[in-house]
């Protein structure tokens, strides 16, 4: 249910059905349609027989609910505050630390419109459509949440950890600087990732980016753990393979990556082969596949490898159609594995005559299985057992080796396989939701980083609870 308690929307918006809990499912699925539609099609292009049949209503049963297409903006607006307001609230939850909570407040809104991203473009667009009165209504709403902002910096304030300011201003400009991964998509996507912005949001509130250092603690809380590092990662196209290449980049890793291709879409923002910087693709059209010998010329190209990431997964979200595309999804699993089989002397070698490293296993994950399920256990299974065997080879080299086994990972961009089975994977999944990309990225850092020096071996279920 989206709406309830002062988010109610049954008595703003007239309707001649007089069961609150079917209004509210319906509206549900109006506000879902419409969301969908007006990105894609544009606000005045969109009809309400568009959204009808969309949300699976007919013509005349969308009046019963709604009167225009103006009711249904203001709905999505309710609906994008209250997942806002909903999402701080389960976030600040037991939180004493008024700069934890400010951390989390960033983090949760962050989350929230890049969840919600075409919801809030809409909003920003069209928001002069509104009449006055439901106008007012929003702004109110607005105001709320920004109070609840101003709360918690408020108490930063109190408490010594922020300097005495104007908290209206300053809640205004933290909100704006959120909503910019939205609204400024446009120049951000293609040369930031979502955990890169949410950071530098965040340095900026908490340290600044004066590179003095008579704030004491400072180079301690903005040092990134892996900087200098070199990471090689192989079957790095995937969506987790670039999101975890993005990653690397931020935290100022030198990164070599193969990939079958590269793509140039907003959606994977780092694998340009011109890019420059500290990254290097190599790409199978030019280089031919992930090979021990490709590994060295890649290791005396860029440095030994530090942290070696292998993404054994498809992770194109293709879904299920016909037994040509099972074939082609079970034979790329199939090649995957015995790929990272045939790369494991020559990065153990590589690591083992240095005495350090971490090799990190990305088992296919949950999305893979829809093209060949059985295809799919079989490479999971596989890589585990292979995770298991290296890391005992390894233990007395100070290599560690661990496997992530991702669940259903919401993608940036849905695909039409996401958006069919999302309502049904979030009743199962025990967490109550599909997992983020950064849940993924945090992980690798997990594993990457001197926090887990003593942990090898380990398969790392990042799951939501989930099988």
């Amino acid at each position: 249910m989206i709406f309830d308690g002062e988010t109610r929307l049954v008595s703003a918006i007239p309707t001649t059905v007089k069961n609150q809990e079917l209004v509210e499912k319906r509206r549900e699925q109006i506000v879902l349609a419409a969301i969908k539609l007006f990105a894609k099609k544009g606000f005045h292009r969109t009809t309400l027989r568009n959204l009808a049949e969309e949300a699976g209503l007919s013509q005349g049963n969308i009046y019963d609910y709604v009167g225009s297409k103006e009711d249904i903006f203001f709905l999505i607006h309710q609906f994008a505050a209250g997942s806002a307001m909903e999402a701080m609230t389960k976030a600040l939850e037991q939180v004493s630390d008024p700069l934890e909570k400010l951390r989390r407040m960033v983090r949760a809104e962050f989350t929230t419109m890049d969840s919600l991203a075409d919801a809030i473009m809409l909003i920003y667009q069209e928001g002069h459509i509104l009449k006055k009165p439901l106008l007012r209504s929003l702004l109110k709403k607005e105001r709320a949440h920004l109070e609840v902002i101003e709360s918690i910096i408020e108490q930063c304030v109190k408490t010594g950890a922020l300097r005495s300011c104007n908290t209206r201003v300053l809640a205004n400009l933290v909100k704006s600087m959120v909503d910019a991964w939205v609204l400024k998509r446009w120049d951000l996507r293609g040369h930031a990732t979502a955990q890169e912005v949410e950071q530098a949001i965040l340095d900026l509130l908490l340290h600044g980016f004066l590179t003095t250092d008579d704030v004491p603690g400072r180079h301690e809380q903005s040092k990134r753990p892996l900087q200098g590092k070199v990471a090689i990662v192989a079957n790095g196209g995937t969506v987790l393979g670039s999101a975890i290449i993005s990653f690397f980049l931020s935290q100022g890793v030198t990164v070599a990556a193969h990939m079958e291709f590269v793509k140039k879409s907003r959606e994977y923002p780092v694998l340009n082969p011109k890019s420059g910087g500290d990254l290097t693709c190599y790409v199978t059209a030019d280089r031919g596949p992930m090979s021990p010998e490709l590994f060295r010329e890649m290791e005396k190209a860029n440095g030994p490898a530090d942290i070696f990431v292998y993404d054994i997964g498809i992770g194109n979200l293709r879904g299920i159609r016909g037994q040509r595309e099972s074939l082609e999804a079970a034979k790329q699993l199939r090649d995957n594995v015995t790929r990272a089989q045939t790369m494991t002397g020559a990065v153990q070698e590589s690591m083992s005559r240095r005495s350090s490293g971490r090799i990190i296993y990305l088992a296919p994950w949950a999305w893979d299985k829809y093209p060949d399920s059985m295809s799919y256990e079989a490479a999971k299974g596989a890589i585990i057992a292979l995770t298991h065997a290296c890391a005992r080879d390894m233990a007395r080299f100070r290599v560690n080796v661990n496997c992530i086994v991702p669940g259903f990972i919401r993608a940036i961009r849905p695909s039409k396989i996401q958006n069919e089975l999302a309502d049904r994977l979030n009743k199962e999944i025990p967490a109550g939701r599909m997992g983020e990309i950064s849940d993924i990225t945090d992980t690798v850092l997990f594993l990457a980083g001197d926090s887990s020096k003593y942990l090898t071996g380990q398969i790392l279920r990042c799951t939501g609870g989930a099988d």
